[in-house]
């Protein structure tokens, strides 16, 4: 006969022995007493951290996943123009009636930054990353703000980056018929940055990104814990 046991993982802090706070989503904690950030699987492990955009007076700071990655785009197709057609019914195409043009395979390294909180719109909020936009901050008088926790762990980063960067390839101004390419993570660490709470949305500091609240699995509990009512 075969025992199942539950495994459970203490919430605290292994370097400095502080209770972790979090959502029931939570995955990724980060300790405000020594700045560790951890994940929790078999043990909490740490992971690395970088903050931006957080000494703003009335900021919630959010995590997300900043992915470096190789896209090797191995083929790109498009079209002449958009094209619609009142025809509903059975017809066949070929390239040719739709200008249709296969670009060469292409390699590039690339920056990318994707929420590491439950939303659905994961993929839209995703965005090649400005590097200058978006470097490491110091940190105002040693202290490590509050960071609300994450739900998105490392098994989905490379799966998350690759939508990223099909949706950098359709934002294109070209019209984008088809798209077929690989990634390769070399690294992703935890990027957290300030956001600013409106009626409906967190905005993304310093950027024109909104995340409406409706999209956003945990957002009342994290607007009280950030001391906002929703």
């Amino acid at each position: 006969m075969q025992s199942k046991y539950l495994s459970i993982t203490v919430l605290r802090c292994p370097d400095c022995g502080n209770d972790l706070d979090g959502l029931s989503t939570d995955i990724i904690f980060f300790c405000t007493e020594c700045g560790r950030c951890l994940m929790s699987g078999d043990k909490l492990a740490p992971v690395e951290i970088e903050f931006t955009r957080h000494d703003d007076s009335g900021i919630v700071l959010l995590p997300f996943w900043k992915v470096d990655a190789t896209i090797d785009i191995l083929s790109r197709i498009t079209r002449g123009e958009s094209r619609t057609s009142p025809i509903t019914g059975s017809r066949e195409f070929h390239g040719g009636s739709l200008d249709l043009v296969e670009s060469y395979s292409a390699s590039r390294r690339d920056l990318i930054i994707f929420p590491a909180f439950s939303t659905s719109l994961v993929l839209s909020t995703g965005v090649k990353l400005n590097e200058e936009e978006f470097s490491q901050e110091p940190l105002q008088n040693g202290k490590y703000p509050p960071m609300i926790g994450g739900s998105v762990g490392l098994e989905n980063v490379s799966k998350l980056a690759s939508g990223v960067a099909v949706g950098i390839e359709v934002s294109k101004s070209d019209y984008l018929a088809f798209i077929d390419l690989d990634i390769e993570v070399h690294s992703a660490k935890v990027l957290a940055i300030g956001c600013t709470p409106s009626e409906s949305a967190f905005r993304i500091n310093g950027t024109s990104i909104c995340i409406p609240f409706s999209a956003v699995k945990d957002a009342d509990d994290i607007l009280k814990r950030s001391g906002y009512s929703s």
